[in-house]
């Protein structure tokens, strides 16, 4: 299983999404990431700002690097959203663990 992302997967369906969310936030810290759970989905994202003269008037931007969606027990990834290295990045995260 050399798939980082399907280790992810792995990873996500032991236990519950809300526990998996918890220890995705400690992770995502090292990867200057973050992600929100909205139901049965968490969405990991990169925060960059946008705009505005030295950073006054400048708004945030999220973009998507990762969307996983609990559905019994499968777990689905949004092939839309996903951003193969972050996922790596991540995957090195969780050996670590």
């Amino acid at each position: 299983m050399d798939d980082p992302v399907r280790k992810v997967q792995v990873w996500a369906s032991h236990g519950t999404l809300r526990q998996f969310f918890t220890e995705l936030s400690a992770k995502l810290l090292n990867l200057d990431a973050k992600c929100e759970l909205e139901g049965n989905t968490i969405t990991c994202y990169r925060v960059t700002r946008s705009g505005g003269f030295l950073g006054i008037g400048a708004r945030k931007v999220k973009t998507p690097v990762l969307q996983l969606t609990k559905d019994g027990d499968q777990i689905n990834v949004d092939e839309d959203s996903l951003d193969r290295e972050f996922v790596a990045q991540l995957a090195e995260e969780f050996k670590a663990h």
